[in-house]
């Protein structure tokens, strides 16, 4: 009898675990169907969407959409464009969002609580609040351009514009993470005769390298994947660019097909190095809360 019941009892672990396989697997595939469908598109022979596994055989697979690609003028020039944006921006965020989620953090003062609540609002608004910021922000900007400020065409002011964008978010999570911080890391700099932009750039930094890379991640992102903003501003990013080859009425699908996996290759790759460091880092940002 009780031979029977384990024996019953593994089968049902057995069916359950392949249930949970076979979902899993499902899921898997649902997810990656789109990937696997641009990376076929962008393989195969001639300007056309891959409508099935016959295609394949009909038309063959080729690199030439890769090829040329990488041959294209505007997409090395658009790309250059977007990595000079992407590292500002970086720079750009650090610069600024340190030290202002080590003041939060370390220091007192009035209208602390309701400045962090005003980011915490503005890191969540979007829709129609957002699309009309940017076109306020555009605005200005064409305004500061007709007095000569160069700034429509402008990569920097581009980075700068995303840097001001991450700011409420950001700030707001890496002050959490230095609330985890121990105190006596400034406390012993301080007493070495060392002033804040020492304490915050040469002891606090160095030792929130899971932070700095959340920030870096996310500005690295926020750069990199936007177009709307961009192309206000005329200057064409890769995604801007991207974003433009699918307009009128001849797209070349296998072109455009190729030009998405390159765009994207960067982004694996930040994802892969950084992966490590965003559990940690999102960890000590939730502790408090």
């Amino acid at each position: 009898m009780r031979r029977r019941e384990e024996s019953h009892y593994m089968v049902r672990l057995y069916l359950g675990r392949l249930v949970v396989t076979t979902i899993g697997i499902l899921v898997v595939f649902i997810f990656l169907y789109p990937v696997l469908y641009v990376v076929v598109s962008s393989l195969i022979r001639g300007q056309i969407i891959a409508s099935g596994l016959g295609d394949l055989a009909r038309y063959g697979l080729s690199l030439e959409h890769y090829l040329s690609t990488l041959r294209d003028p505007r997409f090395v020039a658009a790309t250059i464009t977007s990595i000079v944006v992407a590292l500002a921006s970086i720079i750009f965020s650090v610069l600024v969002i340190t030290p202002a989620a080590y003041a939060f953090s370390r220091f007192n003062f009035r209208g602390k609580d309701m400045l962090l609540i005003l980011y915490l609002i503005l890191s969540q608004v979007g829709g129609g609040f957002g699309v009309a910021a940017i076109i306020a922000l555009y605005v200005f900007l064409l305004k500061l351009d007709s007095l000569g400020i160069p700034v429509i065409g402008n990569p920097i002011i581009l980075a700068l514009a995303y840097t001001g964008g991450a700011v409420p978010f950001q700030t707001w999570l890496i002050k959490n993470y230095f609330d985890a911080l121990p105190r006596s890391l400034d406390e012993a700099a301080f007493i070495d005769g060392a002033n804040w932009r020492t304490i915050v750039f040469r002891v606090v930094l160095p030792a929130s390298k899971p932070a700095m890379v959340l920030i870096a991640l996310f500005a690295f992102i926020g750069a990199w994947g936007e177009f709307i903003l961009a192309s206000f501003l005329r200057v064409e990013t890769l995604a801007a660019y991207i974003y433009e080859t699918a307009l009128g009425q001849t797209i070349y699908w296998s072109d455009f097909a190729a030009r998405t996996i390159l765009f994207s290759i960067p982004l694996i790759i930040v994802y892969v190095y950084a992966q490590r460091y965003i559990g940690e880092a999102m960890t000590f940002a939730a502790t408090k809360y």
